[in-house]
């Protein structure tokens, strides 16, 4: 059930598409008899259900997968996951589910004969069960999350952060059974609603997490991904969030309202690339960032993303880079390491 933005999602576009689903049943079995006693009441479904439809659209389009891909393949490559979509793969999907209740109005504008008192009735009728089913499957997901919600509230172990918005969440053995976590070393999920995402936090993350809350400083220079641990401290990162440059480098749900500049996402991806420690320390004090915080665990792969921040991708070599000497554990000049652990290196700036 984590991170919980993702059951967020489910829910609301599950609710979407059962909603959409009913209505589609009812319309299918009136389009079988063509029952003229029917139509309209199944103006007034097929309208609601290009409403719901245009609300499904509206709402995923907010949860972009922004990857790219070449030719054919960008049609077919989604959803990716968890009802995410990319723009084509969206834009067909919901219209797929718009087509049959589009077909169905034009059928029924069709010149009909007199609709009788009774067979008005039985109209009613089938719209009033219609609304009560939806209205009921609607009811029932919310109470399904809000019982869930209840579950992960439980699990709060801690409330981090200066506005204490960010929760602490101890995954214990029941949860991790049979899953892929089984047998990983993450006791914690840290999770935020004001957040792109939460994430999955080993003990040594967690120290980490610790030791930067009581350090003596504010700015925190770190790529973009690990910024939820540095709010969890109570400090500052220089970026919170990918540049609409780089937006395709985010393989996960994004709200594309918490882009950062593209000028300062370069900055600090240049912080981390370049080879020169002076450049690097002109960058963190133009920043007024004193400390800066480097998880172990994502490798060289962060690397490549980072350099596509940048105007230019040339020149970088990431044996070279800063962000390499901080992963391996040196201590570059003008730059002192004051914590280390499995899972984080913390610098400080001298």
């Amino acid at each position: 059930m984590f991170p919980w933005w993702i059951l967020e999602i489910n829910f609301v576009a599950s609710g979407l598409l059962l909603a959409i689903g009913i209505i589609s049943l009812v319309l299918s079995f009136n389009l079988v008899r063509r029952d003229d006693s029917y139509d309209s009441s199944c103006k007034v479904l097929a309208l609601a259900n290009i409403g719901l439809a245009i609300l499904f659209f509206a709402y995923l389009h907010q949860y972009m997968a922004h990857i790219r891909h070449g030719g054919a393949m960008t049609l077919v490559r989604g959803p990716f996951s968890n009802y995410t979509f990319d723009q084509p793969s969206l834009i067909i999907y919901s219209a797929l589910i718009v087509l049959p209740s589009l077909l169905s109005i034009l059928v029924l504008l069709r010149s009909r004969p007199a609709i009788s008192q009774t067979s008005r009735k039985r109209s009613y009728m089938v719209l009033a069960i219609t609304v009560f089913l939806v209205v009921a499957a609607s009811a029932g997901t919310g109470l399904y999350y809000n019982y869930l919600n209840q579950q992960k509230a439980s699990m709060v172990v801690e409330e981090l952060g200066n506005d204490q918005d960010i929760k602490l969440y101890r995954i214990n053995d029941d949860f991790t059974q049979g899953t892929w976590m089984q047998g990983q070393d993450v006791p914690y999920f840290i999770d935020s609603k004001g957040a792109t995402s939460g994430r999955f936090v080993s003990q040594d993350t967690y120290d980490a997490i610790r030791f930067l809350s009581e350090t003596d400083t504010t700015g925190v220079m770190a790529w973009w991904d690990p910024a939820l641990e540095i709010k969890a401290a109570g400090k500052t990162p220089v970026i919170c969030y990918a540049s609409e440059r780089i937006e395709h480098t985010v393989s996960r749900p994004t709200s594309i309202d918490k882009f950062e500049p593209d000028e300062r996402v370069a900055d600090v991806a240049r912080f981390f690339a370049t080879d020169s420690a002076e450049e690097a320390k002109g960058i963190s004090e133009e920043y007024d960032a004193t400390t800066v915080y480097v998880p172990r665990y994502y490798g060289h792969g962060l690397f490549w993303a980072m350099t596509e921040a940048m105007d230019t991708e040339s020149g970088f070599e990431y044996e070279g880079s800063m962000y390499h000497r901080f992963i391996s554990g040196d201590e570059p000049e003008s730059f002192e390491k004051i914590f280390e652990n499995e899972g984080v290196r913390i610098y400080r700036l001298r």
